[in-house]
Formats: structure tokens, C-alpha cells, sequence
């Protein structure tokens, strides 16, 4: 019996951070697209069918290796994929592979399709994630931590995927969908932010305060249209995991990736508007 997968993060943790999502932040960027866009703001991003979500990943890592990883970016296109000016668009992220220590973008991008995501050329990605970070990632500068607003440290630009981080992920999807037959339908990625409390698993997550409050992502098993967690599936199972999990615990590995960079840091992304 393999420990959960290193991606994995508590059910109280993810109602929390969705909660915190759908209070703090839904309704700021949700004013504002209906307003321009005259859409509501997305929550979530649905793989109707768990084998296309496996197919996606195995694709997107082929050929990754060693310090490789995955960047997923913040973008906001309008629902006819153009950009345009006065309208802030509406949130979705783009997946890119990265090479090496120094996170490189491998120029391959990859954007949700309604199904799936598909490969957009580079100028594309470039327009969507450049449109989130001047319009709805500046929004959502007074919803952050009272210590990032004095800072003047602003929202999440991306959130960044070690290679075992994703490799477990995509192991695990294949692990539920032979094991729990037709309970396991699809996959997700979701909004949440992380809130105004550090996240304990077992114990405190070391730098666990310097996202308080800020935008991330979560992946979700599906049941048709609802979502389903690790625990749903298989409580007895699911609790031996645990225990081998706990006990493998060596830092902050049971969360959805670091958001990368934290804004403070100044590593600019390939795709992103500046370094701050």
C-alpha cells in the first residue's frame, strides 16, 4: 500500500481554502466579469472524463525529468479566446512544463478547451496570463494579508509542480479510476486561496505564512458532477494511507504546489508582465 499522493491536502484544509475562495475572492472578480464580460467568473475547470485527464497528463510530462516540473499560470481571456481592451476576461489557467533548477519555461502551453486542454501558441498564452495580471490579479491586491498589503507583495501569478508532484498525481488518478470502477468519472482543478491560517499537516508547513490568503489551485476527483476526495472513496483504505503518509512527512509536500513565485521573490516567469 503506497502513502497519498504528495499533492494531497486534507478535506478540512480545501473546504477551507475554497471557502475562503468563494467569500473573499469569487465575489470581487464575479462584479467585475459580469460587468465587462456579462459572464459569471469561473470556480472550477472540469475533465468531464478521468482517461482524457490521464491522457493529458502523461502527455504533458513525457520527456520530463530530474528537476523538471509544471507551472500552471493565472489567465484570464474572454470566452472567444481574444483579448480585449476594458475587459478583464475570465479566470482559467495554462498549464507549461519547465526545465531544470531554474523553472525555464519550456514554450509549450496549454489551455482548457471545455474537454481538455490543448497545446496555444505562445503569443496566445502570453495575451491571456498578461490580461489576468493587469486587471484580476491587481483586483485582488485588498484581499490579501495584511502583511503582503504593507509589503506591497500582490496576488499569485502562477503556481508551480515538481515532477513528482504531478508524477504522484497522475499515479494516483490511475490507481482510483482502476480500483473504484465507475465511482471515479472525471477530474478538476479548482480556485481556492490559501486563508488566514497556516496549514498544519501533521504539524505547521515551514513558510506556511507567506501565502496566507493568496490565490491557488486544488485538484478534485469527480463522481459525475460532484466532486469526491481520496477519504470518499475508500474510508478503511484511505486512513491506513494516512497513517503511512504521517509518517513520511518531511515538510511542506502535502499541498497543491508552492505558488511560484511568491511575489517577493522577483523571479519573473517567462510569460509575465514584470518581476514583481
Amino acid at each position: 500500500m503506497e502513502p497519498l499522493p504528495s499533492t494531497f491536502v486534507t478535506k478540512q484544509e480545501s473546504s477551507y481554502r475554497e471557502l475562503w475562495f468563494n467569500t473573499y475572492k469569487y465575489p470581487i472578480l464575479n462584479t467585475i466579469t459580469l460587468l465587462q464580460e456579462g459572464e459569471s467568473e469561473n470556480r472550477k475547470l472540469d475533465f468531464g472524463d478521468i482517461d482524457v485527464a490521464i491522457t493529458f497528463f502523461e502527455q504533458l510530462i513525457t520527456g520530463l525529468g530530474g528537476e523538471d516540473g509544471v507551472r500552471v499560470y493565472f489567465a484570464s481571456p474572454s470566452s472567444d479566446g481574444n483579448v480585449y481592451n476594458g475587459k478583464c476576461g475570465i479566470l482559467t489557467v495554462i498549464f507549461a512544463t519547465t526545465c531544470g533548477a531554474d523553472k525555464v519555461d519550456s514554450k509549450s502551453y496549454y489551455a482548457f478547451s471545455g474537454k481538455t486542454f490543448d497545446k496555444i501558441q505562445e503569443d496566445q498564452a502570453r495575451r491571456w496570463v498578461h490580461n489576468y495580471q493587469n486587471v484580476k490579479r491587481n483586483i485582488l491586491f485588498e484581499t490579501l494579508s495584511d502583511n503582503d498589503r504593507t509589503k506591497l507583495i500582490r496576488e499569485t501569478k502562477h503556481v508551480w509542480f515538481s515532477l513528482v508532484q504531478i508524477t504522484e498525481t497522475l499515479e494516483e488518478m490511475k490507481y482510483q479510476k482502476a480500483k473504484a470502477g465507475g465511482m471515479v468519472t472525471g477530474f478538476g482543478v479548482r480556485f481556492v486561496s490559501y486563508t488566514n491560517q497556516d496549514y498544519s499537516f501533521p504539524k505547521p508547513v515551514p513558510s506556511a505564512e507567506e501565502r496566507r490568503q493568496r490565490l491557488t489551485i486544488a485538484f478534485s476527483f469527480m463522481n459525475g458532477k460532484k466532486d469526491i476526495g481520496i477519504e470518499d472513496i475508500d474510508v478503511v483504505e484511505f486512513n491506513e494511507r494516512l497513517a503511512l503518509t504521517e509518517k513520511r512527512f518531511y515538510g511542506d509536500t502535502f499541498d497543491t504546489g508552492d505558488p511560484t513565485p511568491p511575489p517577493s521573490t522577483g523571479n519573473k516567469a517567462d510569460l509575465d508582465v514584470s518581476d514583481e
